[in-house]
């Protein structure tokens, strides 16, 4: 079912607004490859849910406007703009870097107002999202200090990592890993911690995330 929600999630987002939306532009919006949002939307063009205007823009078809307000989504994929109404705060998600060298991440999509933007290097050892991204590697594979080690195995014990003070560009935040459908490890999802003490509220904005990946 995988497949018919990534679907559904493209096809809400382009009936967000009425206008023609480029592919690499929804698959920003909706964390998916381009490749993956290309081949949705030849599909929906085949089907009559969508028109092509030129080789990289399409735009809903006349009859669906409704999803343009009524855009929920069943099954438990949201997407970042779902996640950050429900929240109600900034949402991130960061990717590894194409031919990374270990090291980064980059802000693939962002919901939500504030400074952070796509294209933002995060770093994998200092923020919660590139820590909650290094805990679902294999263990072997990640090298580091004691204290980050040890930090990592926290994160797997519990589940998520959380910064309790803003890291470079990203503020303070609790991270979830997000996986891909053979289970390996795609980026992590974070969200911004209005209260970054508070045990309740970390557990709500983590329930949260949890529902989106």
């Amino acid at each position: 079912m995988q497949s018919l929600s990534r679907a559904l999630t493209v096809l809400a987002e382009l009936n967000r607004e009425d206008r023609a939306y480029g592919v690499t532009e929804l698959a920003v919006t909706v964390g998916l490859h381009k490749s993956t949002v290309h081949r949705i939307l030849a599909t929906f063009c085949d089907h009559g849910l969508a028109d092509r205007v030129d080789d990289h823009r399409y735009t809903a078809r006349d009859g669906l406007a409704a999803l343009r307000t009524t855009h929920r989504r069943a099954g438990p994929e949201h997407s970042l703009a779902d996640l950050g109404d429900r929240l109600g705060r900034l949402v991130v998600l960061a990717k590894p870097l194409p031919k990374s060298i270990g090291t980064v991440l980059q802000v693939a999509a962002v919901a939500g107002s504030g400074t952070v933007l796509p294209g933002h290097a995060v770093s994998l050892r200092q923020s919660a999202l590139g820590r909650a991204y290094l805990s679902a590697l294999p263990a072997d594979q990640v090298s580091g200090s004691p204290d980050l080690l040890d930090a990592l195995q926290r994160v797997r014990a519990t589940g998520f990592a959380h910064n309790a003070r803003p890291v470079a560009s990203l503020p303070r935040m609790v991270a979830v890993p997000v996986r891909s459908s053979d289970g390996t490890c795609a980026g992590a999802l974070g969200a911004e911690l209005i209260q970054p003490g508070s045990v309740d509220e970390v557990r709500r904005v983590v329930s949260v995330l949890r529902s989106g990946v």
